[in-house]
C-alpha cells in the first residue's frame, strides 16, 4: 500500500481485497505441488502461507532494493516514468508500458519516430527532462484520440499501449465472450449470472463454472462421503502403508522437498515467468534459467550504471532467478536449437513467456517438444491468450492489470483511475503459472504423458475482481474509485502518523536523492463492538454523537470522523497507536514500506529475511519462500547465477558435449558469459 498512490497523497488501498485474492492463489499454487508430491511420495504436508509474506515477497524492485542496498521507496503516481503510466484519452484514460526495447513503437505511434535514434530519449528510466518532453508529446496525442482509437493505432505499431475497462465492458469483451470466457451458471436465488472459467487451459481444457453453493447445502452429501471414506480406509489400513489416496508407500523421499528431482527449462524474463520459476527452485526443482547471449533477461540492466559488471549484481534479477542455474544460449542459431533439443530430453517442463508465435517458429512448441520427451510439460504465459485479436499484443504487469479491469476500479474519490504501486499483473500471473503446471505434473502422475498449459494473464487479473463482475451483472454495481473507504466498514481509512528520522531515497541506480519520513496508521472498524473500542482509545468527545454507534450513521459522517482520527494518530508513533488499537481488538496496523518490512520485528522472528552470499554482489538479504512446509526441510537460498554461469556444466552433464565441443560453441558465440555487444 506504501507504494500504491500519489507522492502527496495519502498510501492508497487497492480495489476489492487484493490480498486474500492473492493468498488463494498460492494456498491453490502450493497445494497443487504438495498434492503432486504426495501422490510420487505417500506423504502429506502442512502448509503456513503469511498473507503478509505474500504481499513482501512480491515488491518489484522496491523490495529488493531494500533488501540489498538499504534504500527505500514509496509512491510515484500514475506516472512513473513517461512510456509507463497513465494518460487521459477524450473519452477516459489509457494505458502504456514499454520497456526500453519498445520505447520506439510508441513514438511511432503518437508520429513522432524521429525520437527513436535521439541518444537523448535513449533512457527514459532516469532523465527527467526527456521524460517530461515525452510526457507532453504522449498527452497530446492521447487527448486528441478516443481510447478505441488509441488502442487501435498503438496495435499497428506494436506500441503498448492498453485500455482500462470497467466491469461492464469486460463482460462484454469480445474475446472473453467468444473464447467462453464467461460461462452462465443458474442460481436458485440469484438467477442466471455469468461466471469466469480458469484463467489457464490444460491441453485446451479450461474448466467449468458451477455456482456458489446455498449454506449447507452439501452437508449431507459430505458427510455420507466421509463416511463412505473412513469405511474404505478402515477395510484397508490392516494390509498395506500405503496411502489410500495415491497407493504409495511413504518412503525416504517424502522428507526431500516437494520438486526434488524435477528438472525446469525457464525461458522467461522479466518478473511473472522467473517469479512463477522461483517457486520451482524453491520448493527444490533444478531450474536452468535461460538467456540469449546478445539478449540478456531484461532486468539484468536495471539500475546498470557505469560498472561493466552490473548484470551480475542488479538486485531486481537476482532477487527473482535465485536458486537456479544459469545459461547463455542461442536460440536464434541452429546450433543453439540443437543444444536445446538435447536438453528438453531430460527436462520435466518448458515454459516461457514470448510474444505469440515465437516458440512455433523456433521449432519447440509443444509438438515439436513433445517428439523429443513425451512426458515434457510446456507452459506459455501469453498476456492475452494464444489466439484471438490481442494476442499479438505486447503487454507487462501494468498492461495486464489495466486490461483486466482493476485500474479502473481503484483511485482516489472523484480521481482518475490508478495503477496499482507494483506491476501486479505480474506476480499474480506467476503464481496462477506455478499451480498450473503443478496441477499438469500432478495429472502426469496418473496418465505417463505431459501437457500443454496457456495461462493467459489478464484473464487471471480478471478473477481478482470477482465481486465487482458479479454486482456489475445482477445490475447492482458496487462503488469504485472509492479511495481508501470501504462499501461495508466505517471508518476505514489511513492517517498520517508522528514522521520518523527519516528513510533514504535511492534513484534506479541506488544513489540517495532525499528522504522519506511520513508514516501512517490503517484503521479498518468493522463492527459496532469494535467501534465502540476505538472510542475509548481515542478518547476524544467528537466521537461520543449516538449517530456514530451504527455503520449507516458512521459511513455518513465519514468525513467528520476522519477528521477527528487524522489528529489523534498525527501526535503519535504508528506502532504505538497500533498496538493501543490491537489490544482492543480493533483492526489496525502501520503502513509498511518495502525497508520497513526489511526491519519488522514480527518478520524478523520468522525469519523471512535471510542472508546468502553472492559471488559478485556480495552478501545480502533475501524474502525466504512464502510456502512453509512442515515435513519438507527449507533449504538455504542458493544464488541467482551470474551470465551463463552454468553453461558448461549443464552442457556436459544434460546435453553430453565435450569440452572441445563446448568450446566451439563459445567461439560461434552460441554460448556466452557475458552479455555480447554491451
Amino acid at each position: 500500500m506504501m507504494l500504491c498512490g500519489d507522492p502527496e497523497s495519502p498510501p492508497l488501498k487497492t480495489a476489492g481485497h487484493q490480498a486474500y485474492y492473492q493468498g488463494g492463489l498460492h494456498g491453490f499454487a502450493a497445494s497443487m505441488t504438495a498434492l503432486y508430491a504426495a501422490r510420487r511420495t505417500g506423504t502429506g504436508e502442512h502448509i503456513d502461507i503469511s498473507l503478509q509474506e505474500a504481499q513482501a515477497a512480491s515488491l518489484e524492485g522496491a523490495g529488493p532494493n531494500a533488501m540489498v542496498r538499504g534504500v527505500d521507496a514509496e509512491r510515484t503516481g500514475n506516472q512513473m516514468r513517461a512510456v509507463w503510466g497513465i494518460y487521459p484519452s477524450a473519452d477516459g484514460h489509457v494505458g502504456v508500458a514499454a520497456m526500453a526495447r519498445q520505447t520506439g513503437s510508441v513514438f511511432r505511434a503518437i508520429g513522432h519516430p524521429e525520437l527513436e535514434g535521439d541518444p537523448t530519449y535513449a533512457n527514459l528510466t532516469g532523465d527527467s527532462p526527456a521524460n517530461d518532453i515525452v510526457s507532453a508529446l504522449i498527452t497530446e496525442w492521447t487527448t486528441a484520440r478516443t481510447s478505441e482509437e488509441i488502442f487501435e493505432e498503438s496495435g499497428r505499431f506494436r506500441a503498448p499501449f492498453s485500455l482500462i475497462p470497467t466491469p461492464a465492458g469486460l463482460l462484454a469483451w469480445p474475446s472473453l465472450v467468444q473464447s467462453g470466457f464467461w460461462q452462465t451458471v443458474e442460481h436458485p436465488v440469484l438467477g442466471a449470472h455469468p461466471l469466469p472459467v480458469a484463467p489457464f487451459a490444460i491441453d485446451g481444457d479450461r474448466g467449468s463454472a458451477r455456482r456458489a453453493p446455498l449454506l449447507g447445502e452439501h452437508t449431507a452429501e459430505v458427510l455420507a462421503d466421509l463416511e463412505s471414506r473412513r469405511s474404505t480406509m478402515a477395510g484397508t489400513s490392516g494390509s498395506s502403508g500405503a496411502s489410500a489416496q495415491s497407493g504409495v508407500a511413504p518412503d525416504a523421499s517424502s522428507s526431500r522437498p516437494l520438486l526434488d528431482g524435477i528438472r525446469v527449462l525457464d525461458l522467461t524474463q522479466i518478473w511473472a515467468g522467473p517469479y512463477a520459476t522461483r517457486f520451482f527452485a524453491d520448493m527444490g526443482a533444478d531450474v536452468i534459467h535461460i538467456e540469449g547471449p546478445r539478449f540478456p533477461d531484461g532486468v539484468r540492466g536495471v539500475g546498470r550504471g557505469d560498472d561493466p559488471r552490473s548484470y551480475n549484481k542488479a538486485p531486481y534479477f537476482n532477487e527473482y532467478n535465485r536458486s537456479k542455474r544459469g545459461m547463455a544460449l542461442d536460440l536464434q542459431k541452429p546450433a543453439g536449437i540443437e543444444a536445446f533439443r538435447r536438453l528438453v530430453a531430460h527436462a520435466d517442463v518448458v515454459i516461457e513467456n514470448w510474444s505469440v508465435g515465437v516458440a512455433e517458429r523456433l521449432g519447440l512448441g509443444f509438438d515439436d517438444l513433445q517428439r523429443i520427451n513425451p512426458r515434457v510439460v510446456l507452459v506459455q504465459m501469453p498476456g492475452f491468450g494464444q489466439t484471438g485479436p490481442e494476442a499479438e499484443r505486447v503487454g507487462f504487469g501494468p498492461t495486464i492489470e489495466q486490461m483486466g479491469g482493476l485500474v479502473a476500479l481503484q483511485g482516489y474519490e472523484g480521481g482518475p483511475p490508478h495503477k496499482s504501486g507494483i506491476s501486479y499483473g505480474d506476480p499474480t500471473g506467476g503464481i496462477a503459472a506455478a499451480g498450473a503446471t503443478a496441477l499438469a505434473l500432478w495429472q502426469r502422475e496418473r496418465t505417463g504423458q505431459g501437457s500443454h498449459v496457456v495461462v493467459t494473464q489478464r484473464d487471471n487479473i480478471v478473477g481478482f475482481i470477482g465481486e465487482f463482475l458479479l454486482a456489475e451483472a445482477l445490475g447492482h454495481p458496487l462503488p469504485v474509485r472509492i479511495g481508501n473507504r470501504d462499501s461495508d466498514m466505517a471508518p476505514h481509512g489511513v492517517y498520517r502518523a508522528r514522521d520518523d528520522a527519516g528513510r533514504i531515497q535511492a534513484d534506479i541506480l541506488g544513489n540517495p536523492i532525499g528522504e522519506f519520513h511520513d508514516t501512517w496508521l490503517a484503521i479498518a472498524v468493522d463492527s459496532d463492538a469494535a467501534w465502540q473500542a476505538l472510542r475509548a482509545v481515542v478518547a476524544d468527545p467528537r466521537l461520543d454523537r449516538p449517530e456514530y454507534d451504527s455503520a449507516a450513521g458512521r459511513h455518513a459522517a465519514a468525513g467528520d470522523i476522519d477528521a477527528v482520527l487524522g489528529e489523534w494518530a498525527r501526535g503519535l508513533e504508528a506502532w504505538d497507536a497500533a498496538r493501543r488499537l490491537q489490544a482492543k481488538r480493533v483492526s489496525a496496523m502501520p503502513v509498511l514500506s518495502p525497508l520497513m518490512l526489511v526491519r519488522d520485528e514480527h518478520l524478523a522472528a520468522r525469519a523471512f529475511f535471510p542472508s546468502y552470499t553472492h559471488p559478485e554482489a556480495g552478501t545480502h538479504l533475501t524474502s525466504r519462500p512464502v510456502w512453509r512446509l512442515a515435513n519438507r526441510p527449507f533449504e538455504a537460498v542458493r544464488p541467482a547465477p551470474c551470465f551463463g554461469e552454468h553453461n558448461a556444466s549443464i552442457l556436459h552433464e544434460l546435453g553430453g558435449y565435450s569440452d572441445a565441443e563446448i568450446e566451439a560453441l563459445r567461439a560461434a558465440e552460441v554460448i556466452a558469459d557475458a552479455p555480447l555487444g554491451a
